[in-house]
């Protein structure tokens, strides 16, 4: 029997407007959406989530989307991503080439993303990083697109550039833009600057408050820094706010045990 989505759910996602996570579906965009408007919105909320790194909540988002219109290839794509790999990962990933079928360039652009079959390292990196640029030449103001195409950069000094360009234009057209704020502290610590990455992770949790990301991110920082005291401060209210988050949950134990608690 087809799972039905609970009203108080469908009434939320309705309120929830897409405009300022996912790009229009229009012209050279990547087409996300199909007809049915919660289909598009839990979508919407998907991008939002699987943004900032909140994989549960961005993989029941996506899931929800398939189960009000099967027809979205991008939400195959995303839980290909989000799928260890197995036979869930394969289906996502026929049923996104399947349905991708007349969609427009940039759309099929982003399902040839899971046919890279290259474990995680430069080369991987560099591959996707060929095909997000392709995006980008054909749709600048692609928002989704100007993000993975900074992420994958060759340099962290690229990406970093990169993603302070998208940060303004962002908070300039009244876009998301707390994803950006994290990214640009992980990156920042990255270069071991690390007084300028936690000023980032200070601002990304000033602009996603409801998120419970921000809190992670900030725990991983203290985890780094060997202040495991402050970091499990920050792991423990991240499971307020998500008690599944498996991030945080994990974190948690490794440092109860790290200290002997």
């Amino acid at each position: 029997m087809k799972k039905l989505i609970p009203v108080i759910l469908v009434v939320t996602v309705l309120t929830i407007s897409c405009n300022n996570t996912s790009d229009s579906t229009d012209g050279k965009y990547i087409q996300w959406g199909g007809e049915n408007e919660v289909a598009n919105a839990m979508v919407g909320k998907g991008v939002l989530h699987f943004y900032n790194a909140e994989w549960e909540k961005a993989y029941s988002f996506f899931t929800g989307s398939l189960e009000v219109d099967s027809s979205l290839f991008a939400s195959h794509v995303v839980l290909a991503w989000l799928t260890p790999d197995g036979e869930a990962d394969e289906m996502h990933k026929s049923k996104a080439r399947e349905l991708v079928k007349g969609k427009n360039e940039n759309s099929n652009l982003m399902v040839s993303l899971v046919d890279i079959d290259l474990p995680a390292g430069e080369e991987r990196t560099a591959k996707r990083h060929e095909i997000w640029s392709k995006m980008h030449e054909i749709e600048p103001d692609g928002k989704f697109i100007h993000f993975f195409y900074a992420r994958t950069m060759p340099t962290v000094r690229n990406r970093i550039n990169e993603m302070e360009v998208l940060l303004e234009e962002n908070k300039k057209t009244g876009r998301a833009y707390a994803h950006i704020l994290n990214n640009l502290g992980y990156l920042h610590y990255a270069e071991d600057e690390k007084a300028t990455a936690k000023s980032y992770f200070d601002k990304y949790l000033e602009a996603y408050p409801e998120g419970y990301n921000p809190l992670d991110s900030m725990g991983e920082f203290y985890f780094n820094e060997k202040e495991y005291e402050s970091a499990l401060k920050y792991y423990e209210n991240a499971l307020d706010k998500y008690p599944f988050s498996i991030s945080a949950t994990n974190k948690v134990k490794e440092i109860n045990e790290l200290l002997g608690n």
